[in-house]
């Protein structure tokens, strides 16, 4: 099993090449690399793997050749928390934009 197929064992929806490969890169994973126990064992596998489940908490519900695929509210929380308890677990904070708000300056 290679690392883009152990990413997509996450979970079934159809989750676009560019999206594993970007996260693979950010993570610094090869997604054609075999993914042998220590690879997934690892800080950086599980790091991609928290990576996806956020992505998968806001991916839209589609339908693909007949199969839909959906997530209701409380599978996306569920997916959220428990990326955010990976990220907790290894020290990282999550990416997800804040929203902030105050006086900017003068200059916009």
């Amino acid at each position: 099993m290679t690392i883009n197929e152990a990413l997509r064992s996450v979970n079934a929806y159809p989750i676009p090449d560019r999206t594993i490969n970007e996260v693979c890169e950010r993570r610094g994973l090869d997604p054609c690399a075999d993914a042998g126990f220590s690879i997934l064992e690892g800080d950086d596998f599980k790091l991609a793997k928290a990576d996806l489940m956020l992505w998968l908490s806001y991916a839209p519900n589609v339908s693909q050749g007949g199969q839909s695929y959906t997530f209701t509210d409380e599978q996306r929380k569920q997916m959220r928390a428990e990326a955010e308890g990976i990220l907790d677990e290894i020290g990282e904070e999550e990416d997800a934009p804040k929203i902030r708000y105050g006086y900017k300056g003068s200059v916009l």
